[in-house]
C-alpha cells in the first residue's frame, strides 16, 4: 500500500478510536493504536485539515477530539 493509503487508513483508525473513547492525548492514541508517531501525526493532520478533529494544547501535551 502506498503511503497516502496508509495515512488514510490510520486516519480512519484514529477517528473510530476518538468516536468510541472521546478526547485523548496524542500519547494515549499512540498507545491504544500501537502505531508510530510519524503516521499518527500525519493522520491527525489529515483529519484536522478535513475539519474532522480539533487538536488543543493542554499543558505539555496535545489532545484530540472529534468536531
Amino acid at each position: 500500500m502506498e503511503v497516502n493509503g496508509q495515512i488514510g487508513e490510520m486516519a480512519g483508525e484514529v477517528w473510530h478510536l476518538l468516536s468510541d473513547a472521546g478526547p485523548l492525548t496524542l500519547a494515549q492514541i499512540r498507545r491504544k493504536l500501537n502505531r508510530s508517531s510519524e503516521f499518527l501525526n500525519l493522520a491527525l493532520g489529515w483529519l484536522a485539515r478535513e475539519e474532522k478533529v480539533i487538536v488543543t494544547q493542554e499543558r505539555r501535551s496535545l489532545r484530540a477530539q472529534l468536531r
